[in-house]
């Protein structure tokens, strides 16, 4: 056995010999470093890995030294890897790193393991539609988690099946009338289940309003440290899904009543909206133009881990969630013209709000500039997503009540004017920065399928790029490349250019993005065959 710390480095395997030998790697708080140095250690010759690392450390809760007894679900890079494999929890880790410390090591491990032959299944089940049963609400969640489904991935399953007891039960007691769309569940092996589902149902997806994931939707708040999230539907696919979802999280009864009132507005669930994530199946539908927004428990102390068992769930916490997804469920599905028109107000409503709020926050920045484009980049975003409530409207519908376009313009004109009134409060004489040349040139995917991340760009390229981006901006750290890789696939149309690009993933999550570094992870995916790179500006 040899320790080669958090294994990262070349070094670390050139130092000393692990041919054959078993190696010691430690977690590092980047969650792809565990990746990195066990297909190191595998291109070294090591016959086997133990590893102690913890997926996406969370300070102070969820670290590696404050959590020592949880064991990580174990994920290899390669699905055909040349080396075992085990995931330990912290305390063994330490021990094992001890011992190899003092040489040459040999120890003797008693480990039962079961492999078998199986077949992954995708359950699909529909509450069918009437006179708009083509058009689907989609929900979407998975059920593996290592050797059983524990608490954080059955959750979702959990929830849907509730879901759709209750409203199968009312449909059937004629409390309701079947809803106008059909409303789907799918549960799924994460990621591979998503895409088998939009491989043999590609006509499907088209006519797919929203396609909403469920992942640890039940987590109990104080034994967890979490809190429950709505994370939003990307930027790339302009949706009405974002504000309507947050407007239901905010319209709905909470836990308990004001002393003076008998409806229940007082939380005990905390219950927030945060940008797009791609945590889960969520990541799959917005590269095919579909908005999936995710709804999912964070922090969590025990986040696929040995220690997420059912005595970590709550109750209450799945009544609140199931409240607003069944409600989502039902409303959109039940949606007309007077539903669309709601929505598209709702919406504008939103932005209108949120534009003042980001130029009133941004009186006293230095850099008024990005802040600028950032707000015209919010609004026509905005813009869109109201246009996007036409889609709750059949064509017939549409033209019977010429009310809706009338109403469309009227909410993006009053965006408009809201945009114009706060560039107002932002008076700027700094001078306009320069151009980037090189990002003129016009991404074009050379494949349909879901974002695929940051192949192509080296491990330290990527380490090396977040400091820089770090050290421009403080918000953005080494995890920030997730959200960012994905999203400029997304935002890839043949039309944008990189600069384009890097504006827009800015204005989504208020990074002060540079395009060199936008460029650079296209050049990683077209030196993969996934993109083109026009000559424009090179």
């Amino acid at each position: 056995m040899v320790d080669v710390g958090t294994g990262e480095r070349v070094e670390d395997y050139q130092e000393q010999d692990v041919r054959g030998k078993a190696v010691v790697i430690r977690g590092t708080t980047r969650p792809s470093g565990f990746g990195h140095a066990a297909t190191l250690a595998m291109e070294h010759g090591a016959a086997g890995i133990i590893t102690d690392y913890l997926l996406y450390q969370t300070p102070p809760f969820r670290t590696r030294e404050s959590l020592p007894g949880p064991v990580q679900l174990l994920r290899m890079p390669s699905n055909l890897p040349t080396a075992w494999a085990m995931s330990v929890n912290y305390s063994a880790a330490e021990h094992l790193a001890s011992l190899a410390r003092q040489g040459a090591t040999n120890i003797w491990a008693n480990i039962q393991a079961r492999t078998f032959k199986g077949e992954a299944q995708n359950l699909l089940a529909d509450i069918s539609g009437t006179d708009e049963a083509g058009q689907i609400i989609h929900f979407v969640a998975h059920a593996t988690a290592g050797t059983k489904p524990g608490a954080n991935c059955a959750s979702g399953p959990a929830l849907m099946a509730e879901m759709g007891r209750v409203i199968s039960a009312l449909i059937s007691r004629g409390r309701i009338p079947r809803p106008r769309r059909t409303i789907r569940f799918l549960i799924n092996v994460e990621g591979h289940g998503t895409k088998h589902y939009v491989h043999n149902h590609r006509a499907e997806i088209d006519r797919t309003i929203a396609a909403i994931a469920l992942d640890s939707v039940g987590h109990d708040q104080n034994k967890c440290k979490s809190a429950l999230l709505f994370y939003h539907s990307p930027d790339s696919v302009p949706s009405f899904i974002n504000d309507y979802y947050v407007s239901l999280m905010e319209s709905t009864p909470k836990e308990t009543r004001w002393v003076f009132s008998e409806g229940d507005r007082i939380p005990f669930v905390n219950f927030t909206d945060l940008p797009y994530t791609p945590w889960s199946d969520n990541h799959y539908y917005p590269a095919y133009g579909i908005p999936s927004p995710l709804l999912m428990s964070w922090p969590d102390l025990y986040f696929h881990t040995d220690f997420l068992t059912s005595d970590n769930l709550d109750p209450m916490v799945f009544r609140r969630c199931g409240i607003t997804t069944a409600l989502a469920a039902l409303e959109l599905a039940y949606a007309g013209p007077a539903e669309a028109q709601a929505i598209m107000r709702e919406v504008g409503n939103r932005s209108q709000f949120r534009l003042g709020r980001i130029a009133l926050e941004a009186r006293a920045s230095a850099d008024r500039t990005r802040t600028r484009k950032r707000l015209i980049m919010l609004a026509q975003r905005d813009q869109k997503a109201v246009a996007s409530a036409l889609v709750l409207a059949s064509a017939k519908e549409v033209r019977e009540h010429p009310d809706l376009e009338s109403i469309n313009n009227e909410v993006q004109e009053e965006i408009a004017d809201r945009l114009r009134q706060t560039l107002g409060w932002l008076q700027d004489d700094s001078p306009v920065p320069d151009e980037f040349p090189p990002g003129n040139a016009v991404p074009r995917r050379l494949i349909e399928r879901d974002a695929p991340g940051l192949v192509g760009t080296g491990y330290w390229d990527l380490v090396q790029m977040a400091r820089e981006m770090n050290a421009r901006d403080p918000k953005m750290r080494y995890d920030s490349l997730r959200i960012i890789g994905d999203e400029i696939w997304n935002f890839t149309d043949g039309q944008r250019s990189v600069n384009d690009i890097a504006d827009a993933v800015g204005a989504e999550f208020d990074f002060d993005l540079e395009p060199r570094h936008v460029l650079k992870l296209f050049r990683g995916l077209a030196d993969q065959g996934l993109v083109s790179l026009s000559e424009t500006g090179e």
